[in-house]
């Protein structure tokens, strides 16, 4: 891949997908484990958000040289971000039609939702949860790696 022919977007995509699906998995984890009323735990998977948003970032930065702009670092953070919470959203909203349709219930039972919560409703708020993370995980991130020295262990 040269770097004329890599955009940040294809990139964020890529790993919005593999983040994704990791949500995906531990979602299904949860629920096999019995675990997944325990909504707190959900967030525990903000961890993949935050490795994938990083390994993102590094490797947009290798293909391009070592040179990373900070607002395409800041894109890469909110399009993986979007990308991987709109398709946890989508896998939720079929699970909840298709499997379970008592999940939103014990969603809106906890404090952490809204009473009375919709399908609709648990939808967009999916993918804000997912999204703006995404966003602040980035700019801390790009704190490093918008240094040109970031790579290159420095010799004492």
């Amino acid at each position: 891949m040269t770097n004329a022919n890599v955009s940040f977007q294809n990139i964020a995509v890529k790993y919005g997908l593999l983040v994704g699906l990791a949500h995906i998995a531990y979602f299904l984890l949860m629920r096999l484990l019995s675990l997944i009323n325990i909504v707190e735990l959900s967030y525990l998977s903000g961890l993949f958000l935050v490795a994938g948003i990083v390994m993102a970032i590094s490797k947009f930065k290798r293909i391009k040289g070592g040179v990373i702009n900070y607002f395409e670092g800041l894109g890469i953070g909110v399009v993986t971000a979007f990308v991987s919470s709109l398709m946890l959203a989508l896998f939720l909203v079929l699970f909840v039609t298709l499997f379970d349709d008592t999940f939103v219930d014990s969603l809106s039972a906890s404090a952490l939702f809204p009473e009375g919560l919709s399908i609709l409703t648990m939808f967009w708020i999916t993918v804000a949860h997912g999204t703006w993370p995404g966003f602040f995980i980035a700019f801390i991130a790009m704190q490093w790696f918008k240094r040109q020295d970031h790579t290159t262990p420095k010799k004492i």
